[in-house]
């Protein structure tokens, strides 16, 4: 039997340890101070891990992301940026806004793209000693090892241009691609085609223009009027003949007035080009003409031109660019 109170003669209370009067649930100072230390911790690896992996996506994820895609060839945001710093160093003093020289750059690099196409298709092949070659001819020395000048200058053009061996390679190779494909494209044209010759008088104005087409067709010989009324200087001192040039070089204006148009035809003209008007006649055509080295050459790059423009709706080009992809460029081009 319990003890009764002497007083009372009830039943004492009974008194309870502080351990038991505690919640099962509850937790005592070294125990608060370990989940603390372990909250903390897991926010510390955490931050770490989120710092990490920005780092990690800056370093390396994002710069390797593919930003344009022309049929198999794909280009990193990273190579994007090093020819982005290479464009702006050749349009220096130019006023060329960037913006300009970005979406310049993405037209230069699908072009080049399609170039590569255009010359597998006619069986042309670039070798890495190729690349090496014109790397060197660039440098103007001979190709050499370590050590070499070809290696001193080479390592020289990377710092300047701030590009990797890798980026620099694939650029040039590029370019070796359209130098052969321009030789595959520059036979196939050939040295001769027709060559138009004209007589014309180049003025400044339409009223002038009208005034002279007026005298010509009151008699006066139009090689005469050239030789005082004309502002081309070339042409004026030879009566007004032109030299005689390839049909697809003429400007686009003269090539539609003269079509189907035979030597010694009607007076053409006042005919604006480009920004001048011509009072004119056809005064040979040469159906084997000789093309200069000059004309040559301007005919082979338009054909190239061509050749891309008749290819570019035939080849799968993707573009992923955002404003993010943009600022990391012009931050990170030159680094």
């Amino acid at each position: 039997m319990a003890r009764r109170d002497r007083t009372t003669g009830l039943p004492r209370p009974r008194q309870r340890s502080a351990a038991k009067q505690q919640s099962r649930f509850s937790l005592n100072e070294g125990q608060q101070l370990r989940a603390v230390w372990a909250v903390g911790g897991l926010l510390i690896a955490v931050l770490v891990g989120v710092l990490g992996y920005q780092w990690f996506e800056g370093q390396f994820i994002h710069p390797n992301k593919t930003v344009l895609t022309v049929g198999e060839e794909k280009y990193s945001l990273k190579y994007y940026t090093d020819r982005l710093f290479l464009s702006a160093q050749t349009n220096t003093g130019t006023g060329t806004n960037v913006s300009i020289l970005e979406q310049t750059l993405f037209t230069e690099l699908e072009d080049e793209a399609i170039a590569k196409i255009l010359a597998e298709e006619k069986g042309i092949t670039v070798s890495e000693e190729e690349i090496t070659a014109e790397v060197a001819a660039q440098l103007g020395v001979p190709q050499g090892g370590a050590g070499s000048t070809f290696d001193t200058l080479y390592r020289q053009r990377l710092e300047t241009v701030k590009m990797s061996d890798g980026a620099y390679r694939r650029y040039t190779e590029a370019q070796v691609y359209i130098s052969k494909l321009q030789d595959k494209l520059a036979e196939e044209i050939g040295n001769t085609g027709e060559t138009v010759t004209l007589r014309s008088v180049v003025l400044a104005t339409k009223e002038e223009a009208d005034a002279v087409l007026a005298r010509v067709q009151a008699g006066e010989n139009l090689g005469t009027v050239a030789q005082t009324a004309s502002t081309d200087v070339s042409s004026k001192q030879n009566d007004g003949l032109m030299e005689a040039t390839p049909t697809r070089l003429l400007p686009d204006a003269v090539r539609t007035a003269i079509e189907g148009k035979t030597a010694g035809s009607d007076l053409i003209g006042p005919l604006e080009v480009a920004g001048s008007f011509w009072v004119f006649r056809i005064e040979k055509r040469d159906p084997q003409g000789v093309y200069t080295e000059t004309q040559k050459g301007q005919l082979t790059d338009l054909a190239l031109q061509d050749a891309i423009a008749a290819k570019r709706p035939q080849v799968k080009i993707t573009t992923d660019m955002d404003s993010r992809d943009y600022e990391w460029a012009n931050e990170h081009a030159g680094d």
